[in-house]
């Protein structure tokens, strides 16, 4: 699974990080967000690349937020014509 640009800071540094062996977690090297931990690291890449569509709409109000909305909706373009 391909995975997504940092949708706070839209760096392509993106690793996986291993907690323990037991869950996992997508990271970004340059900001340091991080993903939700799951199970598996096919979970943890979904979930990352889901994370766009949970903002909320106090973010989206904020012209950063107005920003990562159009990242977001630009992404979903690109992973739709994959």
């Amino acid at each position: 699974m391909t995975k997504h640009a940092c949708p706070y800071c839209a760096s392509t540094d993106i690793g996986i990080i291993d907690v323990l062996g037991k869950f996992y977690s997508v990271g970004c090297r340059t900001c340091g967000m991080s993903g939700p931990q799951e199970s598996t690291l096919e979970a943890a890449e979904e979930a990352w690349n889901g994370l766009c569509l949970k903002l909320c709409s106090h973010c989206i109000s904020r012209p950063w937020g107005r920003a990562l909305a159009k990242r977001v909706n630009e992404m979903s373009r690109a992973s739709a014509s994959d």
